[in-house]
């Protein structure tokens, strides 16, 4: 797999993380508004876990981003130094 194709999948997976986490968020407040007091309270709540769910997404998506970019500069600098090698060997 290549590194696009490894972001794809990690982009992919966070999006689904992310909408799974909406849903939850969004039954939370649903059966936060059925309640009487502690309302205010659950709202607060279920928003603190969005919120703690997609800094976690946000994270990964920086972490698979750092490591596709790393892979890339490995493979630039793999590529110039075969290239270094076979002018070398052709001034031999």
């Amino acid at each position: 797999m290549t590194a696009s194709a490894e972001e794809d999948v990690l982009v992919t997976v966070s999006e689904t993380l992310g909408s799974a986490a909406g849903k939850v968020v969004a039954g939370a407040k649903r059966t936060a508004s059925s309640l009487g007091e502690e309302k205010k309270q659950l709202a607060r709540v279920a928003t603190k876990v969005r919120s703690k769910a997609s800094r976690a997404i946000k994270k990964t998506q920086k972490k698979a981003k750092k490591a596709a970019s790393s892979a890339k500069r490995a493979v630039a600098s793999a590529k110039k130094s075969v290239k270094r090698v076979a002018r070398k060997l052709k001034r031999r």
